[in-house]
Order: structure tokens, then C-alpha cells, then sequence
């Protein structure tokens, strides 16, 4: 195969092997510049702070500032209005009747029946009544007005769930198989999903202090020791994870950031070969962005006698 080709993964799991095709893939520059609109308003934020915490005790309007509705995110909201009402509101110069989506994090969707019952009283209390399924498996609430989107989200972590990091520019909802019961392997694994959505989840205070303690707390920790991983302005896009039990592909291991597709030998789980680049998504306008099957299964990583262990795949 030629220096400039590289394999990229076909869609086809069988018993931890991927089978490979060549091909060659274009050539994009990698992004430059100064830091978008986007990026100083994550800086300025106090890690993800902004004036979220005020804004929502506002009595003058249903909405907030539009930086914080660009922080919001990060905390599993975004503000929307209704469009049904949005011309006869219009016309009597009133503001548009907003109202917010509230994602909630579940790995691997996997909830109790106790949880999903409660999200379902929450999606009549608070919302509009619509308890909705996402393809990345999390639940949605929609039509929650901003007087209530406080305690919406203080009910949902009562039930030992959270909208943390259910949408921004970080790592999102972690899928795996939503049934570990299926196997021992399956449980193990989704006990994996679970280690990696906690270990990626941002560390800013910033969620407790305006969702669930009700006060402000000054952070005098520097940017490493507050956000480890992340920094203060957290990743440039969404990023997506995904674990899959051979040889079922359930959830389109493929379409991920990173794929990790389980290596089981003698009933056991050993570790991952692990598939990098995947993504639907893509930059209206932009041609250097598409979507794309991961490249290639670039290493694999093992665990032996509580020892890790990673080599090329």
C-alpha cells in the first residue's frame, strides 16, 4: 500500500478483528487562527459560570443573555422559543414565548424504572409533556420556561442523574449496549461507559453552585487545577465515545470520536481494539468538513494481571 494511503474500517465487527479497506483520504489543513467568538466568551465564563446563576432570577424576561444560553449548554440546556406563537406574539410586540430543552446524561441510556418514572413527571410538571429518546442515548425534556428550569434540574439529580455535560464542547453521552444484563461482558462494559462519562465530566464547581448548593462560590484555583483535562476553554466541538460488544454493532461504532470494541477471550473481557475518527457531522458551507467511518483501528489496548498493556492495532 502506497506511504499516502491509510486503511480505513469497514463496517464489520467479527470477534474483535476489524476488516480493513484502503483508501485515500483527502488532504485538510488543520485549523488556525485567533480563537472564535465562541472560544472568549468559554474563556471570560469563570469556567462555565458566565451570569447564568442571575440571569435565571431575571423576573423581567422568560430568556437569558445569548452568552449564556452559549454556556448553557455545558449544563445540558439550550434556550428555544415557541415557534406557534412566535408571528401573533410578534404582532402584539411581545417576546417570543421562550422556553428551554433540558438533556439528561444516562450512559449507555440505561436509567431505573424509578428514574424514568420521575422524568416523566418532570416532562408533564415542568415541560410540555414529551419525554424524548436521543440517538446518542439521553433523555429529553422539552417547553420548560426559565422559572422553572432550576428545579427541573435539582429533581433530575435528587434521582442520582445529571444534565452535566449533556450537550457542549465536551465528551457527550458515553453508548454502550442499553441492556447489561445481557451478559456478564455487557455489565462490564457498561461499567466502562459509565468510568468514562465520569473521568471526562468537567470539574468546574460551577454546576453545583448554580443548579443544586444555590450560591456563588469565588474560585481562586488556577485553570489546570479546576478543569485538568479540559482547560478553560474546553474542546472546539463536541466529542463522542462509544463501546460495542462484538459481534453486534448496536450502536454505529463507527460514527464515533472513539470506538472501543470489546476484545473477549474465553468468556472474558481483555481489553479494546480501539477505532479513531468517526463523525455524521459536519460545517454548513465548510468543504473541508464531512462525515466519515473511522480511519482505522490504530492501537489496542489490554489488561493483564492488573497491568495495561496498549500496542498497534
Amino acid at each position: 500500500m502506497a506511504k499516502d494511503q491509510i486503511s480505513t474500517i469497514h463496517n464489520t465487527i467479527s470477534e474483535g478483528a476489524l476488516e480493513t479497506v484502503p483508501v485515500i483520504p483527502p488532504k485538510v489543513a488543520p485549523p488556525g487562527g485567533p480563537p472564535n467568538e465562541v472560544e472568549h466568551i468559554k474563556r471570560g465564563s469563570e469556567y462555565l459560570r458566565g451570569t447564568i446563576y442571575d440571569s435565571l432570577r431575571d423576573p423581567i424576561t422568560g430568556s437569558i443573555p445569548e452568552d449564556d444560553n452559549r454556556l448553557l449548554k455545558f449544563h445540558g440546556s439550550y434556550m428555544q422559543d415557541d415557534r406557534d406563537q412566535r408571528n401573533e406574539r410578534e404582532k402584539k410586540k411581545l417576546e417570543p414565548a421562550y422556553q428551554f430543552m433540558l438533556r439528561v446524561l444516562a450512559p449507555g441510556g440505561v436509567a431505573s424504572p424509578e428514574q424514568y418514572l420521575v422524568l416523566d413527571q418532570l416532562a408533564c410538571r415542568h415541560g410540555n409533556g414529551t419525554l424524548r429518546l436521543t440517538t446518542r442515548q439521553s433523555f429529553q425534556l422539552h417547553g420548560i420556561l426559565k422559572w422553572n428550569l432550576r428545579k427541573t434540574v435539582r429533581e433530575v439529580n435528587d434521582t442520582l442523574m445529571t444534565t452535566r455535560a449533556a450537550c457542549g464542547d465536551v465528551n457527550r453521552n458515553v453508548m454502550c449496549n442499553p441492556n447489561p444484563y445481557q451478559s456478564d461482558i455487557h455489565m462490564e462494559v457498561y461499567g466502562w461507559a459509565r468510568a468514562l462519562s465520569n473521568h471526562l465530566s468537567p470539574r468546574t464547581p460551577a454546576y453545583h453552585e448554580i443548579w443544586i448548593d444555590d450560591q456563588k462560590v469565588v474560585d481562586s484555583l488556577q485553570g489546570s487545577l479546576v478543569e485538568p483535562i479540559y482547560g478553560p476553554v474546553y474542546l472546539p466541538r463536541k466529542f463522542k465515545i462509544g463501546i460495542a460488544v462484538p459481534p453486534s454493532n448496536d450502536i454505529d461504532i463507527f460514527s464515533q470520536d472513539l470506538g472501543f470494541i470489546a476484545i473477549v477471550e474465553n468468556g472474558k473481557l481483555q481489553g479494546f481494539n480501539v477505532a479513531v475518527g468517526g463523525g455524521m457531522g459536519m460545517t454548513h458551507g465548510d468543504k473541508t468538513t464531512y462525515p466519515q467511518l473511522s480511519r482505522r483501528c490504530i492501537l489496542t489496548f489490554a489488561r493483564s494481571e492488573g497491568k495495561e498493556h496498549t500496542g498497534s492495532g
